[in-house]
């Protein structure tokens, strides 16, 4: 019964930020990168209550998957002049793009363990491979983005 509550939250968690994209103006940068660390968030939230319920691994596939498309493009949204305005992005984004670039790559292969881990249903290398992808977006957040 638990589980099946966890994997209707999470079908709910993706389609719910699914609907909230759609709402996004296709030229704003900005709020293109709000929107995509929102669902990001989403993702993740869904996942630790997967991992907070011990299972099932399988439910944390879909999630990985969007937590992987929203990686691959984040980088792409940081055109020049979109550091002015209502953004918590450092000016580092700009002046140090390999920086960033290798930073959002990082994630990106934690985001691949993350699939791994969930794709052999092993619900402890999933928890490990969450913490890592956390630590991820971590480490970018103290580099790039204000508090």
């Amino acid at each position: 019964m638990r589980k099946g509550l966890i994997v209707g939250a999470l079908g709910l968690a993706l389609s719910g930020v699914l609907i909230g994209s759609v709402a996004i103006a296709q030229g704003d940068p900005i709020a293109q990168r709000k929107d995509n660390r929102k669902q990001a968030g989403a993702q993740m939230k869904a996942i630790k209550a997967v991992v907070e319920a011990k299972g099932p691994a399988s439910a944390v596939v879909p999630a990985a998957a969007k937590l992987k498309e929203l990686q691959v493009a984040f980088p792409k949204m940081f055109p020049p002049g979109s550091d002015k305005g209502d953004t918590k992005a450092l000016p580092v984004v700009w002046t140090d793009k390999a920086g960033f670039e290798a930073a959002n790559k990082a994630e990106g292969v934690a985001i691949d363990e993350l699939a791994a881990a969930a794709g052999s249903g092993d619900m402890a290398k999933v928890a490990a491979a969450f913490v890592n992808v956390g630590k991820a977006c971590g480490n970018c957040h103290e580099k790039f983005r204000a508090k």
